[in-house]
């Protein structure tokens, strides 16, 4: 039941990760160029989640999972799911945009959940990096 619930939470937010990443332009966690086929693939991503879960056995038995593991399972699956929608947006970027974060001119750097919106996670890793080199320098 535990890794059911697990694997229910962390497919569902990886779809509400896709989505609300549209509105909020950050495009460094988005899997698709079209936003259509993003909103597409998290509802089905959300729903395919609550169906398979509720669809797959007995759900009204009596289980040990309390309350706090429960929430300890909450927590896993959504920081999980980010980071699996990090790399992944990563990984599928770069074979797309072979270029990298190369820094503007004026505002170099961003900080933050900002930088996500110009680059992927592993391109504001690499171009904060370089900041720091270049501050050292």
């Amino acid at each position: 039941m535990s890794l059911d619930y697990f694997i229910l939470v962390f497919l569902s937010s990886l779809g509400v990760y896709q989505i609300v990443a549209i509105p909020a332009k950050l495009d460094g966690l988005c899997f698709f160029k079209h936003p259509i086929i993003q909103y597409i693939f998290g509802i089905l991503a959300i729903i395919g989640a609550f169906g398979w879960f509720y669809t797959s056995s007995d759900r009204n038995i009596h289980t040990s999972v309390e309350g706090s593991q429960q929430l300890g399972l909450f927590l896993g699956s959504i920081i999980a799911s980010y980071v699996f929608t990090a790399v992944l947006a990563s990984i599928m970027q770069a074979k797309v945009n072979s270029k990298g974060g190369i820094p503007r001119e004026g505002k170099q750097y961003d900080m933050g959940i900002e930088t996500l919106k110009k680059t992927t996670l592993f391109g504001g890793i690499m171009s904060s990096l370089r900041k720091e080199r270049k501050d050292k320098v």
